[in-house]
């Protein structure tokens, strides 16, 4: 249901009004139809078929086959089981069928380390698949950001222009009555020049970025609806120790590793098994008969015992290389945990970093607003100078475009923690973020 509504949220045509959209319905959307999804989710129903196919050996096998062979000279038709000359059949076409049961009573364990291995890849995959649902919607999250980012940017440079704008033509009516100085104008025509530059830099940036999120939700950037402000429901980051349980009990990229190693470790175990014997029990129906279609049945059961007793050393190089292979899966699991850890850790830090920068900055804002308003009173009456009134313009609208950042960072900066901690979905987005007016 999301889904369609999204749509219809996204699907406006290029001559029609902006629409709006918001993070979470960008990031349901993005899971529906990101082509990183839909290759996670092959990975796991492959892996689902594979533990199907190896369950499969736990059943009785069941075979029948059937040939029919032309000989030159007459051959034996019917089986021998006494030396009767009464008894022998000759003809010169032989047909032969068997419908086979067997079962493998035992096989060294190599079945229930195949079994746990298939389950272990499968649990794998899907934890693959939710660590690429998680970085697909960071992914989207950030480029979903960087729009809205980029729109406040250039609305401020938008302002900045307005304001210059009006400043260039009240200097020039002064110079025109004789009550101004030409070099005056000078400067705020360059000031001019400069913020419309930054304006124009500003509009390419959205335009980039407002493609960028329309790729991510597979559709075309000329029907990417306006992104919509966001604000951050932070979630408790006091414990970092209770972070880091989670981490380890929910991290879908640990997780990952953590399976892949438990899968090597059964197949080393599958390796081993190929050392003791295998014993097989079986059971057969088979059909003897001529061209005339006359045929001779008879049963047989019985058990068998394989063991190679040479195989040129195959068995002690399996088992190497498994071995091998499993100490590679346990190096890589401890490399995850140390890798998460340090994410972790650069996460907790980068929130304080941006909680700190954005609060100077809607500081600075505040008072560069009020600069503003000061010097434009004070070249209204004659007491300020043009020069800092420039200066002041140009902190502003600075400020505004770092403050847009920073509180896009302060939210990219709570998600890569949910990420890690493995609590990032659709339905947290929702929790977790505000759609602002």
């Amino acid at each position: 249901m999301m889904f369609f509504a999204t749509l219809a949220l996204l699907t406006v045509s290029p001559q029609g009004p902006d629409s709006s959209i918001t993070l979470t319905a960008a990031a349901a959307r993005a899971l529906e139809v990101h082509p990183t999804m839909a290759a996670a989710s092959a990975a796991v129903a492959g892996a689902e078929a594979r533990r199907r196919q190896v369950r499969s050996a736990w059943f009785p096998q069941l075979t029948t086959q059937a040939s029919i062979a032309q000989f030159q000279e007459p051959m034996v038709v019917r089986p021998i089981h006494v030396l009767d000359p009464s008894r022998l059949a000759f003809d010169h076409t032989l047909i032969q069928s068997d419908l086979r049961l067997s079962y493998t009573l035992f096989d060294g364990g190599a079945r229930i380390a195949r079994g746990r291995a298939a389950g272990a890849a499968l649990a794998a995959s899907t934890a693959g698949r939710d660590a690429a649902s998680a970085a697909l919607l960071a992914d989207v999250a950030r480029r979903y950001l960087a729009a809205r980012t980029a729109r406040e940017t250039r609305d401020a440079q938008q302002e900045g222009v307005r304001a210059l704008t009006a400043e260039r033509d009240r200097v020039a009516q002064l110079v025109r009555e004789g009550a101004g100085a030409q070099v005056e104008l000078y400067r705020v025509e360059a000031a001019l020049a400069q913020a419309r530059a930054e304006l124009t830099q500003a509009a390419e940036t959205l335009d980039v970025t407002r493609r960028s999120l329309a790729r991510a939700l597979d559709l075309p950037a000329v029907t990417v609806a306006r992104v919509q402000p966001v604000a951050i429901t932070p979630s408790d980051t006091a414990d970092r120790a209770g972070l880091l349980a989670r981490v380890a009990a929910q991290n879908p990229e640990l997780a990952q590793a953590a399976e892949a190693r438990e899968q090597a470790r059964q197949f080393r175990r599958q390796a081993k098994a190929a050392w003791l014997p295998r014993l097989d029990a079986f059971g057969a129906v088979s059909a003897y008969g001529d061209g005339g279609w006359d045929f001779t049945t008879e049963w047989q059961v019985g058990a068998r015992v394989f063991y190679p007793l040479f195989e040129g050393g195959q068995r002690s190089a399996a088992v190497a290389q498994s071995t091998a292979a499993e100490d590679a899966a346990d190096a890589r699991y401890r490399a995850a945990q140390e890798t998460i850890a340090d994410g972790l850790d650069q996460a907790l830090a980068r929130l304080v970093q941006v909680d700190a920068r954005v609060a100077a900055l809607e500081a600075t804002t505040t008072y560069s607003a009020e600069v503003v308003r000061i010097e434009r009173l004070s070249l209204d009456t004659g007491a300020g100078t043009e020069v800092e009134f420039l200066r002041a313009e140009a902190d502003l609208r600075h400020a505004r475009a770092q403050l847009a950042e920073a509180r896009s960072a302060r939210i990219l900066a709570h998600i890569e923690l949910a990420r890690l901690t493995g609590d990032l979905t659709v339905d947290w987005l929702a929790d977790h973020t505000e759609t602002l007016p």
